[in-house]
């Protein structure tokens, strides 16, 4: 092992002239395991301490024996078990002479020969100078760093400023102050250890370092790091790797120690705030890690939390303790502290490397072990191979950062803000707006509406929160990036369903094509374009529950069909369809377990499904406006659903021949025929579609049903059976193998031009459509929109401010209020009498807007008494504003709404709680039997 030699740093130690005096103190508490080589590290020093200590803390697998065979009796303390480290070390010096530094040693931690002289080095080297420690690498490896000196984030982190695993190079070899060294190996100035009083007794094992490395800085000396000196730790108390005794101390006790040292040190102008948020922050944590299912560090949180806030004496006393002892302010030393956003970058990592695992890239060769060895001298020319291109060694990377940019281009027209058009809504101005839709007692959409809000709006409420003042944001990545997040979703799939990457590469981006050439993309269809988008992940899960049967997959399978029913509710029927087939093929085998994927959504979804169900049609009403569908039985078998932005259906006539041809070798019969079942029920619920027609309020059915989440269905069911052919068809000869890809290439590259070229926009646009002037819309009141003649008929609609958002039309008004108005108007128009004006004003109404004004009904509106004319943007329009000021009295949900919503919501957290993994705190792998030697 790499060490510094004597001859080499003789000449440079000045204080070897008049060496300083070192008092040592080693702790032990059942370290026999490391023990031996501890002390034969101790006995090769080239500078050794003056004088020695070791205590033992109530070992009990003859760590005594071996302190009192290497020391010597007389000079081994002993303490009662649970004794913490720093009065261990008390106990120590009571039994030493008085020493210039003070070093400690843990019975874990080996040297080596130069540690104490490199220590000393650094130490002597200016007179404000407390406090050294060394660079610490991890044992048994020997190379990995571990601490080269510590600080302590705002949120009460260790941070070492290491990467996990980081390897020595000698990048950290150049001394520089810090806040704190480890106690493993800490020298620090006899007089001061004595100013300051040592080490923390509240601190009994963890951020005893810290502490004392921040009450030193206060006190106005320096902390600083000797990498010359080197010392192995294995970190038995961090790992869990040290026999317990009784005394030990629990898990929480690392926590506690935590917010201690912050609460303890923290000067007062900062100290409210850092009091509350580390107790929110420790709150939120616990909700998180509940979420996370890990109840055991849950609990650890919150014993810390009432062990640290249920004793504010104690806190109150060691903040005295401090300010005795504290000469420089906390802005002095705030370069010793890692910055501000440190704890949310480190959040940030630990979500990016969430959705990494969930999207991982898929290389087409295997990927070695990183070696982080030298192997050249650091100014040795190395050339290196820049190996295979980004496309051979990670295909499907490439394909997804293809299908971003594609995106991009294909919506050109969509990214200069928020989207509308079509049946897509304008998002709300915040989230808030989604959060209000769920628990506001009553709906300002015009008429007040009192019903149960769409459930939708969760989800969407839940992802625009980090995006709060632009909650638009999240519509449009979901509108413009729809294919490459299908296809993300039907890649994680391909990888249960075939082990061919190229031809599930292909199958992925076919799928994610198919959801734009349906047409839902370009007609603002989003509760269509999230339905395919989870639909992947439902059968995903689906085929998993068929492999592993188990209520928790069951529970998750019946989330994603709620999760896509909340967006497009025709997703149950399906879903249900589904589960019989699962059912048929799998038997009494998961019997319980698709009824509880079954019951599921039926209670996640639960009243707003209820009153979906009255009207049972209602069913094909998706997230946004009851626009009508076009599809024609044609369009359907073709994988189009009708309407502007379908594409070209020739594209997807080899799609089903080959699908047809997939059903031919008996090889793979049996898997292309399930898929065969899943897209004819796709395909028959959208036929069944082109001939239904519903209405979204009391009346005669008048919207014709759009068909975009079956017909998705069928499509990627046929390009499922092909995908699962695949391997009869490589056996085949290359002939057929080339004429197979042929055709197969035709739909994905075909469409793909179609959908650049086109574009996604129109009708969808960037440009919300302006309901109301902007004057009309500032009012206090509604207003009343009134479109058509007299002589062909008149329609009316009343809105409030500038028009409705994403999720208010699913609750329109009830028929009696929308019937009372247009009673009001059609007398108005007949009769013109301030009467009817008045029943408009009691209805919240404010003002009229005819956008395109008949001259008859011009004439009718301005005969009226008690409407005042009032001018407009469009000369084509009129405006009339009311004499009488608008009701302010709005009717309210019954009391029980908001609570029901609640539940809901808490429902759908329980419920994604208990699908995840129960995280169980690991046993520690136990270290090699033979603790690998440490040598010079």
């Amino acid at each position: 092992m790499d060490g510094v030699g004597e001859d080499e740093v003789g000449a440079t130690r000045h204080w070897l002239d008049d060496p300083p005096t070192v008092g040592a103190v080693l702790v032990a508490h059942n370290g026999a395991r490391w023990l031996p080589k501890v002390l034969a590290s101790l006995t090769h020093m080239f500078h050794a301490p003056t004088a020695w200590r070791a205590v033992d803390v109530g070992s009990t697998d003859g760590s005594a024996e071996l302190l009192a065979e290497f020391f010597g009796a007389d000079r081994v303390t002993h303490a009662p078990a649970g004794t913490g480290f720093g009065d261990a070390v008390r106990l120590g010096l009571s039994d030493l002479p008085q020493t210039d530094w003070l070093w400690l040693l843990h019975d874990d931690a080996a040297v080596l020969p130069g540690t104490l002289s490199g220590l000393l080095d650094t130490a002597t080297s200016a007179t404000d100078i407390a406090m050294v420690g060394p660079k610490i690498r991890e044992w048994p490896s020997l190379r990995r760093l571990l601490e080269v000196g510590v600080t302590v984030t705002s949120t009460g982190a260790r941070e070492t400023g290491l990467e996990t695993g980081e390897p020595d190079a000698g990048q950290h070899d150049r001394p520089r102050d810090v806040l704190a060294v480890n106690t493993a190996g800490m020298l620090v100035r006899r007089d001061v250890w004595d100013e300051l009083g040592g080490l923390d007794p509240d601190l009994p094992l963890h951020f005893d370092d810290v502490d004392l490395g921040w009450r030193l800085a206060r006190a106005g000396y320096r902390t600083r790091t000797a990498p010359t000196a080197v010392l192995f730790h294995a970190e038995s108390s961090r790992r869990g790797t040290r026999p317990h005794a009784p005394g030990d101390r629990p898990h929480w006790e690392l926590r506690r120690a935590a917010l201690h040292t912050l609460l303890a040190n923290t000067p007062m102008p900062h100290f409210v705030w850092q009091y509350v948020r580390l107790f929110v922050g420790s709150l939120v944590r616990v909700v998180g890690l509940l979420v996370g299912k890990d109840p055991e560090a849950a609990g650890d949180e919150l014993l810390a939390l009432r062990s640290t806030y249920l004793h504010p004496v104690r806190l109150l006393r060691a903040r005295r303790r401090r300010a005795r002892t504290s000469r420089r302010s906390h802005r002095a030393i705030r370069d010793l502290f890692p910055p501000y956003w440190l704890p949310y970058q480190h959040g940030y990592d630990v979500l990016r490397e969430t959705v990494t695992a969930l999207v991982k890239p898929e290389a087409a060769s295997s990927i070695g072990r990183r070696s982080t060895a030298v192997e050249h001298a650091p100014d040795e020319a190395v050339d290196l191979d820049d190996g295979p291109s980004l496309l051979l060694r990670r295909p499907w990377l490439t394909a997804v950062l293809t299908l971003v940019v594609l995106s991009l281009v294909a919506g050109r027209g969509l990214l200069g803000g928020g989207l509308d058009g079509g049946a897509l809504l304008p998002a709300p101005g915040t989230a808030g707006g989604w959060w209000g839709l769920l628990f506001e007692q009553r709906h300002d959409v015009g008429l007040t509406s009192t019903s149960l809000p769409p459930l939708f709006a969760l989800p969407l409420a839940v992802v625009a929160t980090p995006v709060w003042f632009h909650p638009g944001l999240v519509v449009t990545v979901v509108m413009v990036l729809a294919v490459p997040l299908a296809a993300l979703t039907a890649h994680r799939l391909g990888r249960q369903i075939s082990p061919h990457r190229l031809p599930r590469l292909v199958w992925a981006v076919s799928y994610g094509l198919a959801v734009v050439a349906t047409g839902a993309v370009a007609q603002g269809r989003i509760g269509t374009v999230v339905a395919l988008m989870v639909l992947p992940i439902v059968v995903n899960t689906a085929w998993q529950l068929a492999e592993q049967p188990g209520w928790q997959l069951a529970l998750r399978l019946g989330i994603w069909m709620s999760l896509a029913a909340a967006f497009a509710p025709i997703v149950l029927v399906l879903g249900l369809a589904g589960l019989l087939v699962l059912w048929w093929s799998e038997g009494r085998w998961v019997s319980r377990q698709l009824l509880v994927a079954l019951v599921t959504p039926l209670v996640l979804l639960g009243p707003w499904l209820a009153q979906r169900a009255l009207r049972p049609w209602q069913m094909w009403w998706e997230a946004g406006l009851p626009v009508p569908g076009s599809a024609s039985v044609a369009d359907v078998v073709l994988g189009r659903a009708g309407g502007p932005g379908a594409a070209p259906g020739v594209l997807t006539a080899g799609l089903l021949v080959l699908a047809v041809l997939a059903l031919v070798p008996a090889r793979t019969r049996a898997g292309v025929q399930l898929a065969w079942t899943v897209a004819l029920i796709g395909l028959g619920v959208a036929l069944a579609g082109t001939f239904v027609s519903y209405s979204s309020a009391d009346g005669a059915a008048s919207v014709t049903a759009w068909v975009g989440v079956p017909t998705g269905l069928w499509i990627g069911g046929l390009a499922t059976a092909v995908l699962l052919a695949v391997p009869a068809v490589v056996d085949r000869g290359r002939p057929v193998v080339v004429a197979a890809v042929v055709v197969a290439l035709v739909m994905p590259i075909g469409t793909g031009v179609w959908w650049i070229a086109r574009g996604t926009a129109d009708p969808l646009d960037d440009e919300p459509r302006a309901v109301v002037p902007a004057f009309v819309a500032d009012r206090p009141g509604d207003t009343l929109v009134v479109t058509g003649s007299i002589a062909s008929g008149v329609e009316i609609d009343v809105v409030t401010g500038d028009g409705p958002f994403l999720g208010q039309e699913a609750v329109p008004p009830s028929s009696e209020a929308t019937e009372r108005v247009a009673r009001a108007v059609r007398r108005l128009l007949a009769q013109s009498t301030g009467a009817e004006v008045e029943r408009l004003a009691a209805a919240g109404v404010d003002a009229i807007y005819a956008p395109r004004a008949d001259p008859e009904l011009v004439r009718r509106i301005d005969a009226t008494p008690a409407l005042e004319p009032s001018g407009s943007d469009d000369p084509d329009s009129r405006v009339w504003t009311l004499e009488s000021a608008p009701a302010a009295d709005r009717a309210s949900a019954p009391w029980w709404h908001r609570p029901l919503t609640g539940l809901q919501v808490l429902l759908w957290l329980v419920a994604i709680v208990l699908t995840a993994p129960v995280r169980r705190r690991a046993e520690p792998a136990p270290l090699p039997g033979d603790v690998e030697e440490v040598s010079a």
